[in-house]
């Protein structure tokens, strides 16, 4: 379901990408990389940045019950409708990838929160395009009612706070589009900004 997943994405942003699968770690995998102690977390997108050799090491972790629970749906509609959470795990994990993988193909940077706001992006429209007559409630789970971890900082707190509200209201924009080709029109243009182009756009339409 993962590399549905992206390329459905994928498909939405008309961009390409290594396969996500080749870079997912294990638990083990996980631990060595950020030790015993770690935050026990859904998903993990690790980034290594060698400047020397200018090449991005990358490694993408999502945690097994929601690989077992994505891994006996037939479609993404019906992950969507049958395994919501896991599906929006799923889906944040490919979207830090793609925009990663982009940044990178671009030499530009990319923010912790602009990933954060894209990914909530992400959710929404591919609910949305799964599953259309829906979308008021993804719009509401995803950005109403969705709780953060107890356990996260108070910068990790605010930033996803934060990313969630410029993230509503771009997608607030898109619900009031006329339809699906305006409203993909709309997505692609925003792919193709610059990071700080992005964040000025959701700011505006949050305002």
């Amino acid at each position: 379901m993962l590399r549905v997943l992206q390329e459905h994405l994928e498909a939405i942003y008309r961009t390409e990408a290594p396969d996500i699968r080749r870079f997912l770690l294990g638990k083990n995998e996980l631990a060595a990389v950020l030790g015993e102690d770690a935050r026990d977390s859904d998903e993990w997108v690790l980034v290594r940045e060698d400047v020397e050799d200018e090449a991005l090491d990358l490694g993408v972790y999502i945690a097994e019950e929601h690989m077992r629970a994505l891994a006996d749906v037939d479609s993404p509609a019906d992950a969507v409708s049958g395994r919501f959470a896991s599906f929006c795990v799923a889906t944040e994990g490919v979207s830090h990838f793609l925009l990663l993988i982009e940044r990178a193909r671009r030499t530009e940077p990319v923010s912790m929160l602009e990933l954060e706001a894209q990914a909530e992006v992400d959710k929404y429209v591919c609910a949305r395009l799964h599953l259309p007559r829906r979308s008021r409630e993804w719009q509401r789970r995803i950005f109403r009612t969705a709780a953060l971890r107890p356990d996260l900082s108070t910068e990790e707190n605010d930033r996803y706070r934060e990313a969630g509200r410029l993230a509503e209201g771009f997608c607030s924009y898109l619900q009031s589009l006329p339809h699906d080709g305006a409203m993909l029109e709309s997505l692609r243009s925003f792919w193709r900004l610059s990071g700080s182009q992005r964040m000025e756009h959701l700011r505006i339409l949050a305002a």
